[in-house]
C-alpha cells in the first residue's frame, strides 16, 4: 500500500535514524531469514477509503501502518524506536510518487516483546497515513 511507501520514504531519508539502522534494513514486509540487527519492518494493517457525496477524480485514504523495530538488546530497541517516532511523527506533505497530500501521525504503540529463541528485542508503533489517490 502507499502508506507503507510513505513511511519507508520518511524513515530512509532521516539521517539520525539511518545512523542507527542502515537504509537497506528498513524494509516493507517481513524480514528475510538470517537478517542483521537492528531491522525495521513495515506492514499495512488496514486501509479505509472515505467516500464523499460527490466523488471526484481522487479519493481520500486512511491507512494504518505498523512499524516493527527488532534489535539486539533493550537499549538498542529503545533508541531505534525513539528515532523512528522522531522521523515519522506529524509529517505533512510528504512527497510520494503516485499519491498526494500525504500526512503521517503516530497512533498506538505496541508492547515490548522478545523473540526468545533468536534473542531479538522488539516493539511496534502504529502510524496513521492519510493521502489522496487517483480513482
Amino acid at each position: 500500500m502507499d502508506g507503507v511507501a510513505a513511511l519507508v520514504k520518511v524513515l530512509t531519508t532521516d539521517a539520525a535514524l539511518v545512523l542507527l539502522v542502515p537504509e537497506e534494513r528498513i524494509s516493507p514486509g517481513p524480514s528475510p531469514l538470517g537478517f542483521a540487527l537492528p531491522w525495521i519492518a513495515l506492514e499495512s494493517v488496514s486501509v479505509n477509503d472515505r467516500n464523499i457525496p460527490a466523488p471526484g477524480v481522487q479519493r481520500h485514504v486512511r491507512e494504518r501502518v505498523q512499524v516493527t523495530v527488532m534489535a539486539r538488546d533493550y537499549p538498542q530497541r529503545t533508541a531505534v524506536m525513539r528515532a523512528v517516532r522522531r522521523a515519522a511523527a506529524d509529517r505533512l506533505d510528504v512527497e510520494v510518487e503516485g499519491i498526494e497530500a500525504v500526512t503521517i501521525h503516530t497512533d498506538s504503540a505496541g508492547p515490548d516483546f522478545m523473540i526468545e529463541d533468536a534473542s531479538i528485542w522488539c516493539r511496534t508503533q502504529d502510524f496513521l497515513v492519510t493521502y489522496l489517490e487517483t480513482r
